[in-house]
C-alpha cells in the first residue's frame, strides 16, 4: 500500500546534471498537480467553513462536510509529498520520518473519502428506495455515527499497513503483500461495487421519475457527478496502490502512470466543491447569491420545482 516506498527507483527522483525526458515530464505534472492542490484545498476550506458556521446541516451535509475534510486532508498531504520530492530532485534531502508520515496519512485521507462517498451514494439510494423508513424511522444520528466509523475504520486499515508495510519497522514483504491484497479487496471488491451499483440504481431512478416539466432533484446531480468524477479520476491512483505496485511495471511506464494518476486523484478532490457551486447556482442570481445560498441549493433534499424553490434545512439564503 504506497507508491513511492523506493520512490528514487519508482520514480525516477535521481539528480542528474541533463535531465531526461521523464523528469522533464514529473516536473510538468507536477506542477500542474501542485496546482490543483492550491486550487482544491481553498475550495474545500470554503465548504467547510460554510458548512460549519454558515448553513443549517442536514444529514448528507454531515456527510459532505466530512467528505470536504477528507480531500482536504489529501491534497494537502499530495501537495506537502510533491513539495518534497521536488526538493529530493533539488538535492535537498528532506525527512524521511516526516515524508513517510506524510505518506500515510495521504493514504488514511484517501480511504476515508472513498468509504464516505460511498456511504453518502448508499445512503441516498436507500432513502429513494425506502422513502417512508427514510423519513420515519432514519435514527437522527446515523449520519454522523456512520462518519465516525468509517473514519475510525480507514484509521485503522492505514495503521495496520503502516505496522505491516512502513520501512522504518524493517517489513516483511510478504506480511505487506497480504495486507494490501486484504485491503484491495475490500476496497475496489466492497467500496466501490456498493458505490457503482448505488449511483446506477439512483440514476435509473431519477430518469424514471423525472418528467419533460420536472428537473431531478440538485442532489441527485450532486451525487452521481461526484461519484462519476472519482471513478474516473481517484480510481487508478487506488489501482496502483493496491495491486500495480506488486506487478513491477517499467520505469517509464510507472513514471506516466504515477504523475498522471496523481494530477486526477487532485482534480477529482478538488472537483467537488466546484459540482456543488455549480449545481446550486442560478443564471439569473449567479452574481448576486452568497456562497452559503449556493451551497445550500446543491445540496437540498426536496423536488426541484423552478429556480425560485424555497429554502430547506440546508438552505440559508439570508447569507
Amino acid at each position: 500500500m504506497k507508491d513511492t516506498q523506493n520512490n528514487s527507483q519508482a520514480i525516477g527522483l535521481t539528480f542528474r546534471p541533463t535531465m531526461d525526458s521523464l523528469t522533464w515530464t514529473y516536473f510538468a505534472v507536477s506542477f500542474l498537480a501542485m496546482t490543483t492542490c492550491l486550487c482544491g484545498m481553498a475550495g474545500n476550506g470554503v465548504v467547510l467553513w460554510l458548512l460549519s458556521f454558515r448553513v443549517q446541516r442536514s444529514s448528507f451535509c454531515v456527510y459532505v462536510l466530512n467528505l470536504a475534510a477528507a480531500d482536504l486532508l489529501f491534497l494537502f498531504c499530495m501537495a506537502t509529498l510533491l513539495s518534497l520530492e521536488t526538493g529530493l530532485l533539488l538535492k535537498t534531502s528532506p525527512s524521511a520520518m516526516f515524508y513517510e508520515v506524510m505518506k500515510r496519512t495521504k493514504y488514511f485521507a484517501y480511504t476515508a473519502g472513498l468509504s464516505l462517498l460511498t456511504a453518502i451514494s448508499t445512503h441516498r439510494c436507500l432513502s429513494v428506495l425506502f422513502p417512508i423508513w427514510y423519513k420515519c424511522h432514519q435514527p437522527q444520528y446515523l449520519p454522523a455515527g456512520v462518519c465516525g466509523a468509517l473514519w475510525a475504520l480507514a484509521l485503522l486499515m492505514n495503521f495496520l499497513a503502516s505496522f505491516f508495510c512502513m520501512q522504518f519497522w524493517h517489513p516483511d514483504e510478504s506480511h505487506c503483500f497480504l495486507v494490501d491484497m486484504v485491503f484491495s479487496g475490500l476496497i475496489l471488491g466492497i467500496f466501490m461495487p456498493v458505490m457503482t451499483l448505488s449511483s446506477a440504481i439512483l440514476f435509473v431512478r431519477v430518469r424514471k421519475s423525472t418528467g419533460l416539466r420536472r428537473r431531478p432533484r440538485r442532489l441527485f446531480v450532486v451525487i452521481l457527478a461526484s461519484v462519476l468524477v472519482f471513478l474516473t479520476c481517484s480510481l487508478p491512483l487506488g489501482v496502483y496502490w493496491f495491486l500495480l505496485y506488486w506487478v513491477g511495471l517499467p520505469r517509464a511506464v510507472s513514471l506516466l502512470y504515477i504523475c498522471l494518476s496523481r494530477l486526477f486523484s487532485c482534480l477529482s478532490s478538488s472537483a467537488n466543491p466546484l459540482i456543488y457551486f455549480l449545481v446550486g447556482s442560478q443564471k439569473s442570481h449567479r452574481l448576486r447569491e452568497t456562497l452559503g445560498a449556493v451551497l445550500g441549493r446543491a445540496l437540498r433534499d426536496e423536488p426541484e420545482v423552478d429556480d425560485r424553490g424555497t429554502p430547506t434545512t440546508c438552505t440559508n439564503d439570508g447569507i
